[in-house]
This record gives C-alpha cells, structure tokens and sequence, in this order.
C-alpha cells in the first residue's frame, strides 16, 4: 500500500514500519516540531487525524513566535498571507485604569505580530513541515500506544480503513486537548478558579477600533465575562466573549451570543451599522489545565497536550510553538547529539513548568479587577526579576506579555535585536557586596521574612536609573527607587511590618544620592558600605538580608 501525503510524496506502508521521531498532531506544536526535527535529518512521520484548513480559536498572535516562524521557513509565507497586523493590545474597563495600552515596539524587539484566520495560519505550519523533510499524512488516526514496560516505542494508527503499527525512537504527543497520553497516564491537572468558556464568531464589514489603535487586539472586560475584537484582515474580524468561571454552579454553556453581544454598548460602535456574522457561534469550554509530567521514557508532551493556560494573555499558540521548537531541539540532542536521555527530558520539563508558572501567575493576576495599569506592570518585574532585571517594569509587562521572556529560540536564531533585550540575564545577577563594577542597570536588595513559606517572604528594593515615565516608589535626584514583595502584591508600603525599613530605605538613597549626573556604577562604589551598615542596623527583625546583587 503507498499514499500520497499532503506534500505530494508518495510513501509505502513498509518505509514508516520505523522512524526516528513520530509525532501525533498535526496543529501548530506537531507541525513545528515536524519541521525542527526533519530539518536537522531526523526521520519524522507526522500523524494527522483530521485535515487542514479547520477553524480553530486562538487568533491573536505573540512576537515571541516569529524566531520560531523563521527557523521552519514559514515566516514569509505568514508575512505575505494578509492576516491583520497586531501592533499590541488594547484594554477598555479591565481593572481601575479606564483604558490602557500595550503596544510590542515597547519591547525593542517586534513591532507586530498577527491576529489571524487560524484555519489558513495553521495549513501554514502544517505545509512547512512537509517542506522540511517530514512525512505527513492527514486523515491518520492514532488509535493506541505501543510499549515495552514502562517505554513508550510506537504507535498504531488507521487510515483509509487500514492498520499500521510505527515504532519510534522517540514520540511526541501534539494532539492537543484530545490528549492521547495524558488520558493514557491520567495525568491531566484541572487549573482551579480559570474554568471559562467562550464563544466567537467572525464579522464581515466592522468599523474597527480609530487610529492608532486600529491594529491592536481590544479587550474589554464586563462584569463575569471579557469581549475580544481582532480584526484578523481580509475584511474580517474575531468576536469572542469570555464567560467567567462561577464554581460548580454553572451547567452547560449559555448559548445567547448575539443577545450578549447586542448588549455590549462599547463594542457597538467598534462592530458599527454594517457589521454581519459570516460563520455559525463557535464554543469552548474548560480551558485551563496542565499534565503533571509532560515526559517520560521515549515521550515528550508539547502545545496543549501539555497543558492549556487561559487565552486572556493570547499564549496558546505562544506555548505550542515554543514546547514544540525545544522538543525538537530535544530530539536532536538525544537522537543525534548522544545527550544522555534522563538529563534532556529534565530540562525539558523544568523548562516548560517555569514558562507555564510565569505566564500562569501573570494571569491570575490579570483577573484581579481591582487593580490600576502599573500594578500589571510591577507584577511583570517580580516575575522577571530574576532574569530580565534591568527591564522598567512597562517594559517587563510588555516582554511577558508578548511572549519573549523564556523564549530559547531567541538565543538560538540569534536575533541580535530581541536578544539585546531577552537574554541579557542569564542568572540572578552578580552579588555586589564586594564588588566595584563599572556600569551597572541596577541594583537590588533582597530581603526575606523568616517565618514564611519558600518564595512568600521576599522583598526587593530597587535602585535603578531614573526613568521619568516609570512607576517608582520613590525618586532621587538621579535614580528610581522601587520596591516589590510577592506576598503583599504590588504595594508593601501598606504592611505595617515592611513600610518602616522601605521608607528609612527611600531616605538612605535620598540622602546618598547627592551630585547630579551620578552614575549607578559611582553611586554603588561610593555608598555600599554606607548601604550595608544602614540595612545591617534597620532590617526588621522579622527579616534576614538574604544578598545585594545587579547587573
């Protein structure tokens, strides 16, 4: 028996009896993985179910993807599809600020990334497979999994009403959140308090958003449930509302879209007169989760099959394209390279649980309703703190909200623009103590409560160079003084026990900080001795000085 897959290969039942890699899915995280492993050589045999193009929710687009586009060779074709420019985000009611912005040059990396028609963006990914090197064939049905013991070796799958058996060096589940080895390993995890669902529908002749604004993706928030617009091009657009999770109370998902969306008064005159439903209401229901384990023995677990975050930050595809290329990167390691098995499975794993734990965290958060603009911002900081530390909290929020922060692909394509900004902080900052460093981003003082739990106690009082645009506790004459604390939110000043040792800390620099034009660097050589014997006298006895370090 011989098919011809989507790409015009013709190949014989015999020739996929075994390969290096087999990967199940044929969404955005299978077609990219496909393609980082066929290019690098690997024998890959890409199993699709279904067929390309289908709808699929999930339209608005992060820069954080583009490296990944470039390497697989199908930026261009993303470029030239017409899918509507996103310039950033735009944000009416959400929180205390009325109406807020995020716009990506913010990041000194992307300018745009896309809000597009995901039936055509993913028949992209999934042809560029294809172009790689991979074997692909739709209409492929994974039925079981094959192993020996405790090791995954292959997989049995149907198509055209035939059986096939597959084994595999290495297989990599991308089916999504049908979850072939999850529901085999019973290792789904439900994400409390983020059980929404949501329903959508695309729009022919919408006014759109005025200018500038006519190129973000606008949100807004209404009481129990959030609005999305994305003009996506072509002279469409994506109009999504978001209902709230209410606990067990809820039932089946309400059905009554077009009687929610006459309602939304702000978002009449974004649809205007001529605005007309062009597709059937799509739904979706019980977003939030993740696997407990996303590797195992000859496995690995990428896009949703790994887990799944809400879309309020626009991840979905962020998080699929990225476990996809460092999968693949995975597979070359172990296939090619001899990297020993257990090691690279770790990283993999530690990896992904960190990127899924920033950007988990800055969600619960977004759905804090009681909070001002800076306070996303301040929250950005904490979460990069340890990484991207010179970034201005603004520019800290835009970094992890465009889905640069953790991005691997960013260091390895080189992207000397988005690196300058992304990867300049390998680690937690050099300790400063003893040090006399002659150009300095920042400086931060790291306290911790004694009697708190792990990662609960922290507080971190900032000194960095003057921005006049950024949100600081405080200013000097030539330096912003900030502090962040985890476990008191964005504003320590309100605990009693901390806002003591932040204000005599705000006084020290204020007083240290005498001659105009002084650079970190000058400032650190001059006043650390002054700085330890003050924080030596004034922390808290609740507190320990845990270290002094910068960048």
């Amino acid at each position: 028996m011989s098919w011809r897959c989507p790409g015009e290969v013709r190949v014989t039942a015999g020739e996929l009896d075994a390969v290096d890699v087999l990967v199940i899915g044929g969404g955005p995280a299978g077609s990219t993985a496909a393609a980082v492993m066929a290019k690098a050589g690997l024998r890959v045999l890409l199993l699709e179910a279904g067929t390309h193009p289908r709808a699929h929710v999930g339209e608005s687009l992060l820069p954080g993807i583009i490296p990944i586009l470039a390497e697989i060779d199908a930026l261009a074709e993303v470029e030239a599809a017409g899918f509507g420019r996103k310039t950033g985000s735009t944000l009416w009611g959400w929180g205390k600020t009325p109406r807020w912005d995020l716009w990506f040059h913010d990041s000194d990396a992307y300018e745009h990334a896309w809000l597009v028609e995901r039936s055509r963006f993913d028949a992209i990914l999934f042809a560029a497979a294809t172009r790689a090197g991979a074997v692909v064939l739709d209409r492929a049905a994974a039925r079981s999994l094959v192993w020996e013991g405790e090791r995954l070796v292959g997989v049995t799958w149907e198509r055209a009403g035939a059986t096939h058996e597959t084994r595999a060096r290495l297989v990599i589940d991308a089916t999504g959140q049908s979850m072939l080895l999850g529901r085999a390993k019973d290792r789904r995890e439900e994400i409390g308090g983020l059980k929404h669902q949501a329903m959508w529908a695309h729009f022919t002749g919408c006014a759109g958003v005025p200018p500038p604004r006519h190129e973000q993706a606008l949100f807004l928030a209404e009481a129990d449930q959030w609005w999305w617009f994305f003009p996506i091009g072509g002279g469409k657009a994506s109009v999504g509302v978001v209902q709230l999770d209410a606990g067990e109370a809820r039932g089946a998902p309400r059905r009554d879209f077009d009687a929610l969306l006459a309602a939304a008064g702000e978002l009449a005159p974004v649809l205007g007169p001529a605005a007309t439903r062009a597709t059937p209401v799509r739904h979706e229901r019980d977003w939030s989760y993740r696997m407990s384990e996303v590797t195992g023995p000859g496995w690995i677990q990428i896009g949703d099959a790994a887990g799944f975050i809400d879309p309020v930050l626009s991840t979905g595809v962020l998080l699929a394209l990225h476990s996809a290329w460092h999968a693949g990167r995975t597979a070359i390691a172990l296939l090619q390279g001899g990297a020993d098995e257990a090691g690279a499975r770790a990283k993999y794993q530690a990896h992904h649980r960190e990127m899924f734990g920033d950007l988990l965290r800055m969600v619960r958060f977004y759905y804090q309703q009681n909070l001002y603009r800076d306070d996303y911002f301040w929250e950005s900081k904490r979460i990069l703190l340890t990484r991207d530390t010179e970034l201005k909290p603004q520019k800290a929020f835009v970094v992890l909200t465009s889905g640069l922060v953790q991005n691997l692909a960013l260091d390895e394509v080189r992207d000397e623009a988005t690196a300058r900004q992304t990867a300049r902080a390998a680690g937690p900052g050099v300790a400063l103590e003893e040090a006399g460093p002659e150009r300095l981003g920042f400086v931060c003082v790291h306290l911790r409560e004694r009697a708190a739990a792990p990662g609960q106690g922290d507080l971190y009082l900032l000194i960095e160079p003057r921005d006049p645009v950024a949100p600081a506790l405080a200013r000097t004459r030539n330096f912003d003084v900030g502090a962040i604390a985890p476990r008191h939110g964005s504003d320590p000043l309100r605990v009693p026990t901390l806002a003591p040792a932040i204000r005599g800390f705000v006084g020290l620099i204020q007083r240290l900080d005498g001659a105009a034009g002084t650079t970190l660097a000058e400032f650190w050589r001059a006043s650390r001795v002054h700085v330890r014997t003050w924080l030596e006298a004034h922390v808290p006895e609740n507190m320990s000085l845990v270290r002094v370090f910068g960048e």
